[in-house]
């Protein structure tokens, strides 16, 4: 397998030719791959950073400007660097079959409405000294946490709805189900039993210590 830097250049600038700008994408080395994931600000942004575009992060809140899901807004939740593709928490598709997945968006259709700033070296070049107007509220994290949990368990119930097992497999299975609840129960008889045998023994031990006592 070749190495894909080895068909890039650093002195390459730009072209209109679509091909060529693909091509310069795709075996771009990763740290300029990195600096491609990059977005707009939001008007409030720039004004506090003084800037135009930073790099996106995973928890940042951006803004759909073009497409279909056009005002559409949401937390990143995945960032693939090597084709160059953002994915937005709550924004997905769904497919024929009833399954669903997430839609994927080029950097440049985006715009950060808010930043992800738990790493604190994000913004230090920028020397903001009040840092609420820009950050990702914390209620909002919390609540992206969960719809993402929520999407899990619903894809969780989707694969078991779409397993195939056969009728007789359930039964066996349901029948191994009863046998380890009756075990257990057995078990937990057993156990309570010895319990109190264990307590009438310690009882008659010291009422026999007891009587010793009386005799003496």
């Amino acid at each position: 397998m070749s190495n894909t830097t080895e068909n890039w250049s650093s002195e390459w600038k730009s072209s209109k030719n679509p091909q060529k700008q693909r091509k310069y994408r795709q075996n771009a080395p990763q740290h300029i791959k990195d600096n491609l994931i990059s977005v707009n600000l939001s008007q409030t942004l720039r004004d506090e950073l003084g800037t135009r575009s930073i790099n996106l992060n995973l928890g940042d809140r951006v803004k759909v400007m073009r497409g279909d899901r056009k005002g559409a807004e949401g937390i990143i939740s995945n960032i693939d660097r090597d084709e160059q593709k953002v994915y937005i928490n709550g924004i997905n598709v769904t497919r024929q079959d009833g399954s669903t997945s997430q839609v994927p968006f080029r950097p440049s259709n985006l715009q950060a409405q808010a930043l992800n700033l738990e790493e604190d070296d994000r913004i230090e070049k920028y020397a903001i000294d009040e840092s609420s107007d820009i950050q990702v509220d914390s209620e909002e994290v919390k609540e992206d946490e969960a719809d993402q949990m929520m999407q899990q368990m619903q894809g969780g119930r989707q694969s078991m709805e779409d397993m195939d097992i056969d009728e007789d497999e359930l039964e066996e299975l349901e029948d191994e189900m009863e046998e380890m609840e009756e075990e257990t129960e057995e078990l937990e008889q057993e156990l309570d039993e010895d319990d109190e045998s264990d307590s009438e023994d310690t009882e008659q031990k010291s009422e026999d210590e007891t009587e010793e006592k009386d005799q003496k």
